[in-house]
């Protein structure tokens, strides 16, 4: 067993769980990620508590990614993709292919003058999310202007390291491991599609991952259009879940809203917040009892609304449905936060076809009966986290650890010697 390896496919909250109990267990790991940073979507995230824990689990996420990246016995490829999967398990062969940054993790220091002299509106070279791990900054191509065959150098010039390199090849390498875990997470529902929500349209209408990252970076909310400090909030659930297209519940918006809405509360009591919502999903241990204290501060309307209109005054008209009063009714709010749902990636499909693994209806990847959402039709390969079905980073983190488990028992059955006929 101790020669064995295991490839975990994305380095999200599951993946490094996943990672970690492998090698905290002895195995080694190879933690491929297709970003430059480690983490997905769950780093930028933000600390929801107010006098007491939320119980949001943001902390934990930054932790466990500092010790993945530090442990000897998982090797980090950032870049990196799945080109071509050949063998069978305990001896599958991997190809993969690293596109490496135009900015070297290693010599970049963050110091942001590449940005400053960057002509390109929105910069092309720009910081990560905030806790992104490694912290360099980050090169887009469909941006750069050097990209699209102009001659344009600036960045490159003003860097004090010589972190910037325009020439870069992919490089390609094969892995051997016994087992695989696919940890892909997910991508957020495009808030864009709802177009009569205003998203992209109006600049006080956020989704929910853009609150989440307002908070992790300033630490407290103003208006994006004014910088005022918003005095009427509206949080609208199941934007892109529960509909045509998104049938299933994305599990993780209710509470993350609460517990966004809370925070609002805590740092401005005289705040007015009120929650749109079709169903509440209160599920989880100690939810209930949070949702009981919110009702106290925070309005809860039973409706759907269905369009919302800038005001001559920036104020957010909400058309809506109150189906406790049985009409159709209007309130005007300064910042509206649409609560997005939990989407399958976009790369879902081809990873699914390289791997020959199947997909559900719904798109996520399928798991292979009822009593193991970690296994897959596949032997060998396994999934954790989002990619498979919503989870919150708990959920997610317990999900990469059992899949970790089945991995274990792959590589000890193909470790034993295999008896004659």
């Amino acid at each position: 067993m101790e020669s064995k390896h295991v490839l975990v496919i994305g380095a999200g909250i599951s993946g490094v769980a996943s990672a970690l109990e492998l090698a905290n267990a002895g195995v080694n790991v190879y933690l491929i990620e297709k970003e430059a940073a480690v983490g997905g979507h769950s780093v930028s995230f933000c600390c929801k508590a107010t006098d007491i824990c939320s119980q949001c689990s943001a902390c934990v996420v930054h932790d466990r990614i500092k010790e993945a990246v530090t442990h000897p016995q998982i090797k980090l490829l950032g870049n990196s993709t799945v080109k071509r999967l050949s063998g069978e398990v305990g001896s599958f062969r991997v190809e993969i292919i690293q596109q490496p940054g135009c900015v070297d993790e290693e010599r970049c220091i963050a110091c942001g003058l590449c940005t400053e002299v960057c002509p390109t509106d929105p910069r092309a070279i720009y910081p990560p999310s905030a806790g992104a791990t490694p912290f360099s900054y980050i090169l887009d191509e469909g941006l750069c202007l050097r990209f699209k065959g102009q001659r344009c150098d600036l960045c490159q010039k003003n860097c004090p390291t010589k972190a910037i390199e325009f020439r870069v090849r992919p490089k390609e390498q094969e892995l051997s491991v016994g087992a695989i875990i696919v940890a892909t997470g997910f991508d957020v529902f495009d808030a864009r599609v709802k177009g009569s929500l205003g998203y992209g349209r109006y600049p006080n209408v956020l989704t929910g991952l853009d609150l989440e990252q307002v908070f992790s970076r300033e630490g407290y909310l103003r208006l994006p259009k004014n910088g005022r400090e918003p005095e009427n909030v509206a949080f609208i659930q199941c934007v892109g879940s529960r509909d045509t297209g998104h049938g299933y519940c994305s599990q993780v918006c209710c509470k993350y809203a609460m517990k966004l809405a809370g925070l609002i509360k805590y740092q401005n009591p005289d705040a007015k917040v009120t929650i749109f919502y079709i169903d509440l999903q209160t599920a989880g241990k100690g939810f209930t009892q949070f949702y009981e204290e919110y009702k106290k501060s925070i309005r809860f309307i039973r409706g759907v609304p269905v369009e919302i209109l800038q005001t001559l005054s920036d104020e957010l008209e909400v058309k809506f449905e109150d189906i406790s009063q049985g009409k159709v009714c209007r309130d005007t709010f300064d910042l509206v936060v649409l609560s997005v749902g939990i989407s399958p990636g976009k790369s879902t499909w081809d990873l699914a076809r390289i791997l020959g693994i199947n997909l559900a209806d719904d798109g996520f990847f399928d798991k292979k009966g009822f009593l193991s959402s970690n296994e897959t039709n596949v032997d060998g390969i396994f999934v954790a986290g989002a990619c498979q079905a919503p989870r919150d980073i708990p959920d997610s983190i317990a999900h990469g650890i059992a899949a970790a488990s089945k991995a274990m028992q792959v590589l000890a059955e193909s470790a034993r010697p295999r008896r004659g006929n």
